[in-house]
């Protein structure tokens, strides 16, 4: 199973601690503002970064922090302009720059323009790109089923790390490549599974992908399953909290198991809502925060599955425990006991397993048909 099918549905965008707090959404004063980081990054990891540049627009005279400030000129600088004048190239220097290079232009162009007009350009470049990078090819054309396999061949002759092929996180091609990996194994409960698999913990990124690059470096994926193993992005974790045990291995241990489960199942919005629950059911202390994350990115009609499934885990678990179609208060939320949320969410993944179960192991999506 190569990239293709893995990274639009499998890559666990784990930001859990990264958003600012609650108290950093827009207030407006009578002369001072601050803007609001939520909706900025939520338009960025939908891959609408242009979206989010009238939210840092304000009336001369406003105060606002130098932090503030720093972030809306270096968002601007990248994002605002013909060009993209901030650091980000030169701040990734190293042995890939001309392929990199191929994906900033590619990815800064759909950030701000949502068709998807610049995919045939892009792929056209790349396969140039490899047919005359890689020695093998000796500047014979590639046709597109053999692009992986070059540019794993390129990867490895950097002597770097990449995931297995070009895929697409979201709607965006993407690029993660890493110096360093150590493996290891887990031994864990996800609900009433014992799992025992093998984590690659990789370090010293050149680049985390797009979402990096549209939110200036301060959300990215936290790892990704494939049915192999787990691949953890070592700097984003404390090891003894929620956020890994939960959000991380709960996360990817539910994706790791339903492919043995829905072999078929390619569907990333399903995939994603099925991981959602599962940290739902079991988290504790980060419980409120999830659910919080989840509600400010959920949108049904998104491209990215993951903001799909936060849509349908709140709504599904909203009625189970409302009784209403989506809960966005989080005062409601903190009403109800964790113990309770856990147990209506552990009810509503057992129901879509039953579902998806009665369809069959060649069932590969249900969520949106």
């Amino acid at each position: 199973m190569g990239i293709r099918q893995l990274t639009s549905a499998l890559v666990l965008l784990c930001f859990m601690g990264l958003l600012p707090s609650p108290s950093a959404a827009q207030t407006v004063q009578s002369d001072s503002i601050k803007p609001d980081y939520k909706t900025i990054f939520g338009y960025c990891l939908d891959a609408r970064a242009g979206a989010a540049l009238p939210l840092l627009e304000w009336a001369q005279g406003k105060k606002v922090s130098a932090k503030d400030a720093a972030f809306k000129v270096s968002f601007e600088q990248r994002f605002k302009y013909p060009v993209d004048s901030s650091d980000f190239l030169a701040s990734k220097r190293s042995a890939i720059d001309p392929l990199l290079a191929i994906f900033h232009q590619y990815w800064r162009s759909s950030l701000l323009d949502a068709s998807s007009k610049y995919e045939p350009g892009f792929w056209s470049q790349i396969k140039a790109f490899l047919s005359n990078a890689v020695p093998a090819r000796k500047g014979q054309s590639i046709v597109d089923d053999s692009v992986d396999v070059y540019f794993q061949q390129y990867i490895a002759g950097k002597g770097l790390h990449a995931t297995n092929g070009i895929g697409k996180t979201g709607r965006l091609y993407d690029l993660l490549v890493w110096r360093t990996e150590k493996d290891t194994t887990y031994s864990f409960t996800v609900n009433k599974d014992r799992l025992t698999v093998k984590v690659v913990f990789m370090d010293d990124f050149i680049t985390l992908g797009w979402e990096e690059y549209a939110t200036l470096g301060k959300l990215y994926p936290g790892g990704w399953a494939t049915d192999q193993a787990l691949f953890c992005v070592r700097k984003a974790y404390d090891l003894t909290s929620e956020r890994f045990t939960i959000s991380y291995l709960a996360h990817e241990g539910r994706h790791f198991d339903d492919y043995r489960l829905f072999p078929k199942l390619k569907s990333s919005a399903d995939l994603e809502y099925r991981a959602k629950l599962t940290e739902l059911s079991l988290a504790n202390q980060s419980l409120y925060q999830l659910i919080e994350f989840f509600i400010m990115n959920a949108n049904y009609d998104s491209e990215n599955g993951h903001s799909v499934a936060n849509y349908c885990a709140i709504r599904d678990v909203s009625k189970a425990v409302f009784g209403i179609e989506f809960e966005k208060d989080m005062q409601q939320w903190k009403n109800i006991p964790i113990s309770r949320i856990n147990e209506a969410a552990y009810k509503v993944l057992e129901e879509n397993t039953k579902v998806l179960q009665a369809i069959g192991p060649g069932v590969e999506k249900y969520l949106k048909k």
